[in-house]
């Protein structure tokens, strides 16, 4: 029932941008503290901002839906994921973050022999748990349904015990004041994790990425060993990147690559 009524208020923000809890409140045929139960939890999960008697759906810091964003810059993350499959070797372990650049990473994984992959990302999970050649290992956590992902303290309890020779990981902001960013605070707190359990740290970035900034700081730049991209939005940016010894890889169709 919470779900249900989570969605109706997501679909009356869509619509109308703000909306009053009173207003909710009849419309939904509960109390006020109820909705300001749902909407309390809706922030957490980043999927609007509170504002005094009410919300607004900030688009600035909303992310669009898993599945519609999947097919966004398909093509370039096809190439960024081909770069980044071969970083990877029978025997590794690796940590794949939730995300769709981390998914097209997955889909090159399926026929994989001899390989852990670690996780908190559903998709990622329903790809993989066929792949006889892959030992998959599930974070867990509390689901997250607009991301189709996992997060809390249970699976950031389990994230304490796992160290990895890889981690691949997205973002939905990256720039050298503000570093790596994201829209959900559960989730970076699980990244943020991985990124310093992982031997190797990659991110795989698509040019929409670069100058830009969300709610949530990450990491630092310094945390990163290795981006993969297909270009940048502007020369400086990239000697800042090179400047804090990061690998900055950019890919090119037809299998070219500058580093």
């Amino acid at each position: 029932m919470a779900e249900k009524r989570k969605d109706e208020i997501l679909n009356i923000l869509r619509e109308k941008k703000s909306v009053r809890i009173l207003d909710l409140s009849k419309q939904l045929k509960v109390s006020r503290e109820t909705v300001r139960k749902d909407i309390n939890e809706m922030e957490h999960e980043g999927l609007l901002k509170k504002t005094y008697g009410g919300a607004v759906f900030d688009e600035a810091n909303v992310e669009t839906d898993y599945e519609r964003r999947k097919s966004e810059n398909q093509e370039e993350k096809e190439l960024i994921a081909e770069r980044a499959f071969q970083f990877i070797e029978p025997g590794d372990t690796i940590y794949l973050d939730y995300g769709t650049s981390t998914y097209a990473l997955a889909q090159k994984l399926v026929d994989f022999e001899d390989l852990t992959v670690v996780t908190n990302s559903i998709p990622i999970v329903d790809l993989l748990i066929r792949s006889s050649g892959i030992q998959l290992i599930i974070l867990g956590g509390n689901v997250r349904k607009n991301e189709d992902s996992l997060f809390g303290t249970f699976g950031l309890s389990n994230a304490n015990e796992i160290f990895v020779d890889i981690g691949f990981f997205g973002c939905a902001g990256i720039s050298p004041n503000a570093g790596l960013t994201n829209y959900h605070m559960g989730e970076i707190e699980i990244s943020k994790k991985m990124i310093h359990h992982s031997s190797t740290v990659i991110l795989l970035a698509d040019e929409t990425k670069f100058g830009k900034s969300a709610l949530y700081k990450t990491v630092e730049l310094e945390d990163l060993d290795i981006i993969i991209t297909k270009e940048t939005k502007d020369v400086e940016e990239e000697y800042e990147f090179v400047d804090r010894n990061i690998e900055l890889i950019r890919v090119e169709e037809g299998g070219h690559e500058d580093d």
